[in-house]
């Protein structure tokens, strides 16, 4: 029941995200609130892991190239995209866009060989693209659509980092390598303030600088931390199908916080890479072959 209800929070925690980041947006640049983002990530986790295991471990020289890699796709990248696409699109589109991350890391495991190609992913890929090209194929390049482009960029990176990071995950603990990749994104995101950015706005509200915190604190440290606690008792793959309760929540609090409005578009839009997600991630029945201790069933994703 914990780890349900874990599961639970962190797609509760990870919905707030474009609703209250809009509100953040108000005050910080992008870039601004990725650099407080991930410097807030990595004090919290190397402070956890020097708690619970009386040291920082870093990386062995093997692997460090591999961190930074994965840094800069899973949390360099993926936090500026993100939130460049938020201040030029909307809550909604932001919210409904997240739905994109498993159809993308399913086609690029297949892509690397480590999953293999059948009817159904090739079904879940196809809708879920006619989802976006009927979200985005009118303003693709103007308005709104630039925005969404920013949110695909952010989704195919995130899906790559969750591909990739697969090998380390298998000999390292989560904590340890989620530590590590924020540590890598800090040089990264000290180009931030070098480059004239303001950290801090001086002329905004009390609200901005609440939101502000808010993203720091539930959909950076929480998710991630939360995420690792779920995944010890339930299925990767069941916490990657959770995702699909994101959009939903996300388009209530933006209705409800920024008077935004949910077209048919985007319904449709929703639709559609449900369905694929849900194609795409159905797991091949096999008679005689339960799930068992013996026959696990495999880890999708890990985050």
């Amino acid at each position: 029941m914990a780890a349900w209800l874990s599961l639970a929070a962190v797609q509760f925690a990870f919905a707030t995200s474009p609703a209250v980041g809009r509100m953040a947006l108000e005050g910080y640049s992008p870039y601004a609130m990725s650099f407080w983002r991930v410097t807030g990530a990595a004090v919290f986790f190397a402070l956890l892991v020097l708690w619970r295991e009386g040291r920082l471990p870093w990386p062995e020289r093997g692997v460090r190239w591999r961190v930074a890699w994965l840094s800069l796709l899973g949390i360099s990248l993926n936090q500026m995209l993100y939130l460049v696409g938020l201040s030029l699109s909307t809550a909604v589109r932001g919210g409904l866009l997240v739905l994109l991350i498993p159809i993308l890391t399913t086609l690029w495991a297949v892509l690397r060989g480590a999953e293999q190609w059948d009817t159904r992913k090739a079904l879940g890929v196809l809708s879920a693209t006619a989802g976006v090209f009927a979200l985005t194929g009118v303003d693709l390049l103007s308005g709104v659509g630039l925005g969404d482009l920013f949110f695909l960029a952010n989704s195919t990176c995130y899906s790559i980092y969750l591909v990739e990071a697969r090998p380390l995950l298998r000999r390292y603990s989560s904590l340890q390598v989620v530590t590590w990749v924020f540590w890598a994104a800090l040089p990264v995101l000290a180009l931030v303030p070098l480059c004239g950015v303001p950290l801090i706005p001086s002329d905004k509200g009390l609200e901005t600088h609440a939101a502000l915190l808010w993203i720091v604190l539930v959909p950076t440290i929480w998710s991630y931390l939360g995420n690792i606690i779920a995944l010890r008792y339930v299925a990767a793959s069941v916490a990657a199908i959770a995702i699909c309760v994101q959009p939903v929540i996300a388009a209530l609090l933006a209705v409800w916080l920024l008077d935004e409005q949910v077209h048919l578009r985007e319904c449709v839009c929703f639709v559609l890479i449900l369905a694929g997600v849900l194609l795409a991630l159905m797991p091949k029945r096999h008679v005689g072959a339960p799930i068992t201790p013996a026959n696990p069933e495999p880890e999708v994703n890990r985050r």
